[in-house]
């Protein structure tokens, strides 16, 4: 499935609406203020949603691909270490890559996964903007389509996966394959 600028000026648009939306709840958070965790567990859906729109049937496939190259060029990384790309089936469930990245994390991430939810948070938040911003530079052309779906696309479902997670979202045993035709970036399927 090509992408084309139109779906990257609309990918853009809606990375920058989430990643607002999580450094919303982050700022409110550190001002004592009304944070709704049911937002955060939102902008995962609609970056699940998002991915999914970009990457169709690859989703998965590319999720794993970025997975073990995230894990290879770990510095933790050896022969007998987690394998969490290993671990992904093809006709994957959204629960089995919640399991899976959550494992990944605290093998290969323990100084995030060891942070406070609200500093998980808004490390997210930081990598939310780092997407939108590849985004907007694929549309652009300032990056290439290829890279950006190599690498950006599958961030989208790995961090969509993780902001359910540090919410406390449990995430459904659907197939992540069962939410591949949802129309439109604005429509968000429950993942």
């Amino acid at each position: 499935m090509p992408l084309h600028r139109e779906d990257l000026v609309a990918a853009t648009l809606e990375l920058a609406s989430i990643a607002g939306l999580v450094a919303n709840v982050c700022d409110h958070a550190e001002h004592n203020e009304v944070a709704d965790p049911a937002d955060v567990r939102d902008a995962g859906q609609r970056l699940r949603a998002v991915a999914l729109r970009l990457a169709g049937d690859k989703a998965v496939a590319l999720y794993r691909d970025r997975l073990s190259a995230i894990e290879l060029r770990n510095v933790v990384h050896h022969a007998d270490a987690f394998d969490g790309a290993d671990l992904v089936p093809d006709a994957a469930s959204w629960r089995q890559l919640q399991l899976i990245q959550i494992e990944h994390d605290r093998y290969y991430h323990l100084d995030v996964a060891g942070l406070t939810k609200a500093e998980q948070l808004r490390h997210y938040a930081l990598h939310l903007t780092k997407l939108a911003a590849a985004a907007a530079d694929a549309a652009r052309g300032h990056l290439s389509v290829e890279d950006f779906t190599a690498r950006r696309v599958p961030d989208m479902l790995l961090f969509g996966l993780k902001l359910a997670t540090v919410t406390g979202e449990k995430l459904r045993n659907d197939p992540v394959s069962a939410h591949l035709g949802a129309a439109g970036l604005n429509a968000t399927p429950a993942v």
